[in-house]
């Protein structure tokens, strides 16, 4: 998808499904984004990587980051860098978001990195009559709704098997319309609980809309 706006946000994730994810919600909280937003395909893989290792991964998707703002003949003004963490909120996703996030700094001054406890669908438990309003069957039960979602071990597989039916299963495919149908339903800022890799996420995409496009 080209951009239709200047100066471009670059987005790279572990997967489409992820980049389209991070695009709903940017443009959801940001919608000077709107027509900037572009991407690029190489697999994020971070979070595991530390020193020189971790420099040349995030020195090689800086490089594809700026050659797709050179596609668009536009400035890079932001570059959000979205990966699951795989386990529950805790030290080590403080120590992993610092680790990568310094990485990301020392090579550019304006790149996010989002780092999802413990992936994308443990934030669809903040948004549950989203959930509901994508699929009518399926209901949050009330042992999830109004906590730290970052702290639900395995939440897909919780809702493919506590929420999801028989008749309709969760699939990762649906995280997407899920968080188009908590923007329609205004719940981005109103959360069933909390989490601190969406706090985090919501934090860069203000930071990003406020200095790095502002009124551009």
């Amino acid at each position: 998808m080209r951009a239709t706006k200047k100066p471009v946000v670059v987005l790279a994730g572990e997967d489409s499904n992820d980049r389209r994810c991070l695009r709903i919600v940017l443009e959801a909280l940001c919608p000077q984004m709107k027509g900037r937003l572009v991407e690029i395909n190489e697999p994020v893989r971070l979070r595991q990587a530390t020193g020189q290792r971790l420099t040349d991964r995030v020195n090689k998707l800086a490089r594809l980051a700026r050659a797709r703002a050179a596609r668009e003949k536009a400035e890079l003004a932001c570059f959000f860098v979205h990966e699951d963490l795989d386990a529950v909120d805790g030290e080590e996703y403080v120590r992993i978001r610092d680790r990568v996030q310094d990485a990301l700094d020392r090579e550019m001054n304006s790149a996010h990195y989002g780092l999802a406890a413990w992936e994308t669908e443990a934030w669809m438990f903040l948004f549950p009559k989203a959930l509901k309003a994508f699929v009518s069957s399926w209901e949050v039960p009330s042992k999830y709704l109004g906590r730290d979602t970052g702290k639900i071990h395995d939440p897909k597989k919780v809702l493919m098997n506590e929420i999801g039916t028989p008749s309709r299963r969760y699939r990762e495919s649906d995280a997407p319309g899920v968080l188009e149908k908590a923007v329609s339903l205004g719940s981005l800022r109103e959360l069933s609980g909390s989490n601190r890799s969406w706090s985090d996420l919501c934090a860069n995409v203000e930071r990003c809309c406020g200095e790095h496009l502002g009124n551009r």
